[in-house]
């Protein structure tokens, strides 16, 4: 189970990682949706990395960046190819959040604080 959420953590890290490239590679900048979701998906893979524990609501937060990268050309005027970058990091992010979370040792204990 521990193995599984690593895996998807890993995945979620290079994602956020190819979210942060990505945004200079299509010369969007410090200021972008790709640079800003992508960091924030890297920090949060990184914990899932570093504590399987934290897993649960990682994968919370994780999924709603997901989410939120795959709705947000609806949101925000993107060229053609951020629009499929968006979109199918998306679905990977989001993807991996829920496998991640599905395979979380805490599953099923409730509230950390009531275990």
């Amino acid at each position: 189970m521990r193995e599984n959420v690593k895996i998807a953590g890993g995945i979620n890290l290079v994602a956020g990682l190819w979210l942060i490239a990505s945004a200079f590679v299509m010369a969007a900048g410090f200021y972008s949706n790709p640079f800003i979701v992508g960091t924030l998906v890297a920090v949060f893979a990184l914990i899932e990395l570093v504590d399987t524990e934290s897993s649960m609501w990682v994968g919370w937060v994780s999924g709603l960046l997901g989410f939120w990268l795959l709705i947000s050309p609806l949101a925000i005027t993107m060229a053609t190819g951020a629009v499929w970058n968006s979109v199918i990091l998306g679905l990977i992010v989001l993807g991996f959040s829920l496998w991640g979370m599905m395979s979380s040792p805490s599953i099923g204990r409730g509230h950390p604080s009531m275990s």
